[in-house]
C-alpha cells in the first residue's frame, strides 16, 4: 500500500509539470508583428503623407502619428514608422521617399501682341511663369523679330526651372506699318500753303479740311490702296471713310439706315436673341445739325478735348454715313465706360463680323481711331471685310487696315 501511494504522487507531479510546460509554449506563439512597407516617389512640393509608405500591417498597434513630410527640397528622405507587436514591443521600419522634380514650368502670356513699326513694345510684359518647385522663374523670347519692319513674327516663351525641365508657349508679335497717308498729308500741306498765299477774306480758306480734295483721287495709302473723293465723300477700296481726317459734306443726309446696315442690324439682333441675348438700335443715324449740336453742348460742358475723346464734330461722325449704329442690350446700362462687360456687349464683340458689321472703335486703339473705346458703336463694311477685321477677336481698325489716320487738321 505505501508503495502505491508513492507511485500516485510520482504520477501526479508528472501530469501537472506537463501542464505547466503547455501553458508556457502557448504563451510563447504569439504571432510576430507583419509590416510591409513600399518606396515611394513624389513631386517636390507635392503633398505627402508618412503613413502612405505602408502597403499592410497585422498583428501590430500603429505607433507612428499621421502627418504631412516636407517635400520642399529634392531627393531621397528615409520615413521611419513606429509600431507596437503582440508583446508590447515597439519595432522601428522604414522606407525610401523620393522627391523628384518632372513638370515643366507654366507659362501665362498674349497669344499676339500689336505695335507700329519704330514703337518698341516690351514682348515680356505681363507674361508670368509658375512652377511646382516655387521658384521664381523668369521667362525669355525666342525667335528673330524687327520692330522696324512690318510683318508677322512667330516666336515663343520659354521658361526653364532649375531642375532643367523646359516649356515653351508660341506667340505672334504683330508689326504694322505706320498708319499715316503719306501722299494725303502732303497734298493737305500744299492746300495750306495754297490757303495761306490766297486773300485772307475768306477766313475758311485758313482752315483746311483733311482729306477733301478731289486732288487726292488717285493716290495711294501707306498700305497701298486707293483713294477716291466723290461728291466731296471719301472712300478706299470702296468704302466710305468717315473720321477725323475725313470729314462729309454737310449736306450729305441718306436719311436714316442704309438697307443693308438695317438688315445686318436685324440680322444680329435675331441671332443674338436664339442665344438668350436681347439687343436693340439705340441711335442710328444722325444729321450734321444734330452732331453739331451734341458736340457743342460737350465741349462747352467738359472742354474740346473731353468732347473730342467721345464725340465726333460735325461732318465727321460715322452716324451721319447711314452706315453705323449703338447697339445696346436691355437692361444693361449701355453707352457707358462698364458695358462692355455686359453679356451684349461681349456677345456683340464676338459675333458682330458674320453679321457684316465691325466694332469700330475698339479698346486700346484710341491713338489710331481718335475715339475712346466704344463697346456699343458698330459700321456696316460687308461680311468680306468684317471678317478680316475681327482678326480671331483682335480687332483691326478701318485705319489700320488701310493705312490712314483720324486726326484733326484744325
Amino acid at each position: 500500500m505505501k508503495r502505491l501511494l508513492v507511485m500516485l504522487l510520482f504520477v501526479l507531479s508528472l501530469v501537472g509539470c506537463g501542464k505547466k510546460e503547455e501553458t508556457k509554449e502557448v504563451e510563447e506563439k504569439k504571432p510576430e508583428a507583419i509590416v510591409e512597407l513600399e518606396n515611394k516617389e513624389v513631386e517636390i512640393n507635392e503633398e505627402f503623407i508618412n503613413t502612405s509608405g505602408i502597403v499592410k500591417t497585422e498583428n501590430c498597434e500603429l505607433i507612428t502619428t499621421e502627418e504631412k513630410v516636407d517635400t520642399s527640397s529634392l531627393g531621397e528622405k528615409e520615413i521611419t514608422i513606429v509600431v507596437k507587436d503582440l508583446n508590447n514591443k515597439e519595432k522601428n521600419y522604414s522606407f525610401k521617399l523620393n522627391v523628384i522634380d518632372t513638370k515643366a514650368p507654366v507659362i501665362s502670356g498674349k497669344s499676339v501682341i500689336n505695335t507700329t513699326e519704330g514703337n518698341k513694345v516690351n514682348l515680356l510684359n505681363g507674361v508670368s511663369v509658375s512652377d511646382n518647385s516655387k521658384e521664381n522663374i523668369k521667362a525669355t523670347v525666342d525667335g528673330k523679330y524687327d520692330f522696324n519692319k512690318a510683318g508677322t513674327y512667330k516666336l515663343q516663351y520659354v521658361a526653364k526651372d532649375s531642375s532643367g525641365n523646359e516649356s515653351r508657349k508660341d506667340f505672334s508679335l504683330v508689326v504694322k506699318e505706320k498708319p499715316v497717308v503719306k501722299s494725303v498729308e502732303k497734298t493737305n500741306n500744299d492746300n495750306k500753303e495754297k490757303s495761306n498765299s490766297s486773300s485772307s477774306s475768306n477766313t475758311s480758306s485758313s482752315k483746311p479740311i483733311n482729306g477733301t480734295s478731289s486732288s487726292l483721287n488717285g493716290t495711294k495709302t501707306s498700305k497701298g490702296y486707293t483713294i477716291t473723293v466723290k461728291n466731296g465723300i471719301t472712300y478706299i477700296n470702296g468704302i466710305m471713310i468717315a473720321n477725323k481726317t475725313y470729314p462729309l459734306p454737310k449736306s450729305y443726309a441718306p436719311g436714316g439706315l442704309t438697307s443693308a446696315t438695317k438688315n445686318a442690324a436685324n440680322e444680329m439682333i435675331a441671332a443674338a436673341k436664339k442665344d438668350g441675348v436681347d439687343l436693340y438700335v439705340a441711335s442710328g443715324f444722325r444729321s450734321y445739325d444734330l452732331q453739331n449740336r451734341l458736340w457743342t453742348n460737350r465741349k462747352n460742358k467738359n472742354g474740346i478735348a473731353a468732347a473730342d475723346a467721345g464725340t465726333a464734330r460735325p461732318g465727321h461722325s460715322e452716324h451721319q454715313t447711314g452706315l453705323a449704329f449703338d447697339m445696346c442690350g436691355s437692361g444693361s446700362g449701355c453707352i457707358s465706360s462698364t458695358y462692355h462687360n455686359s453679356k451684349g456687349a461681349k456677345w456683340m464683340a464676338a459675333n458682330a463680323y458674320k453679321y457684316g458689321l465691325i466694332l469700330r472703335y475698339p479698346n486700346g486703339k484710341q491713338g489710331i481711331t481718335g475715339y475712346k473705346y466704344e463697346s456699343w458703336h458698330f459700321r456696316y463694311v460687308g461680311k468680306d471685310l468684317a471678317s478680316k477685321l475681327y482678326n480671331n477677336g483682335n480687332w483691326i481698325t478701318l485705319e489700320e487696315y488701310f493705312g490712314v489716320t483720324s486726326k484733326y487738321s484744325y
